[in-house]
């Protein structure tokens, strides 16, 4: 455009008069003026293209890195959203897993009370058959000392009679027969086996305590 201004200033210059050299000379600067304002305002056009230009180029990139982002955007969205599915199940699993390790615990303490309650029950039941081993151990012993006790009476007592000449008395009242002796002896014997038979046996059966 610039060179086309100077082309037809140039035409305008060769094919003037002489004689209007000096009428002419305004009407050159006029559009020599001109020419210039046009040259600079093409200038300024063709600035305001390039940067119009430029700024719908910045624009454009902008706008793909928009794009970009919104898709990194979207990504991340949809990952995150998987993540937090993932987690959902996991704590419903953990839940599930809690309960059941809840129930469990319930379960066992139950059975341990109840175990609990047995072994008072086995403890207090073995207290009282001890307390009862410890009586019968008691009386065991008591009846031992009884038994002890009376079977030497009764040594002392048979032993009594014949020192005391039961024999020689019978013997008198019955001089031909002796029978009355006879019959006295074997009464003592019977008693002493009687006694023997009650009397403990030198080991004799263990405590119960």
């Amino acid at each position: 455009m610039l060179r086309l201004f100077a082309i037809i200033l140039a035409g305008l210059l060769a094919s003037a008069p002489a004689q209007a050299q000096s009428a002419g000379d305004a009407q050159i600067r006029q559009l020599r003026l001109q020419v210039r304002q046009s040259m600079q305002a093409a200038r300024d056009a063709q600035q305001a293209a390039a940067k119009a230009q430029s700024e719908v180029s910045a624009a454009q990139a902008e706008k793909a890195d928009i794009a970009a982002s919104l898709d990194k955007a979207e990504s991340a969205r949809g990952a995150l959203a998987s993540r937090v599915r993932a987690l959902q199940a996991e704590r419903k699993q953990l839940e599930a897993r809690v309960a059941k390790l809840e129930a469990d615990l319930a379960a066992e303490r139950d059975a341990g009370q109840q175990t609990r309650a047995k072994l008072d029950a086995q403890t207090r039941a073995r207290a009282r058959a001890e307390a009862d081993g410890a009586r019968q151990g008691a009386a065991l012993r008591t009846c031992r000392v009884h038994n002890g006790e009376l079977a030497g009476a009764a040594d002392d007592l048979l032993h009594a009679y014949e020192a005391k000449g039961i024999f020689s008395v019978l013997g008198e009242a019955e001089p031909f027969t002796g029978i009355g002796r006879v019959r006295l002896e074997n009464l003592i014997e019977t008693y002493r086996d009687k006694v023997d038979a009650a009397r403990e046996p030198a080991g004799g059966p263990a405590d119960p305590s």
